[in-house]
């Protein structure tokens, strides 16, 4: 469940909410300008805001290190049913 983080700002007197999947979609470039600006006002006077954002950036850089094979018992698979694919094809 994602929680709703609030957060008031010098320039903006009423409460702003900023929930955590705003904070993933901003750290995955997927918000627009004027939403990106909000969370970046958010996280300027809200420590928490910051470091929740901070774990997901760093969450995103070392999901983006992992490298998975897939095992040689499917590849073999795989490629046996594909030749027999061709093979029936020919």
């Amino acid at each position: 469940m994602l929680r709703v983080m609030r957060y008031s700002s010098v320039n903006k007197p009423m409460t702003q909410n900023i929930t955590e999947e705003t904070l993933i979609l901003l750290a995955y470039g997927e918000l627009n300008a004027e939403q990106r600006k909000a969370a970046e006002s958010a996280m300027a006077v809200n420590p928490d805001l910051r470091t929740f954002y901070q774990s997901v950036l760093q969450s995103n850089q070392l999901l983006n290190t992992i490298e998975e094979n897939p095992h040689p018992t499917s590849v073999a698979i795989i490629s046996e049913h594909s030749h027999d694919s061709h093979t029936e094809a020919v």
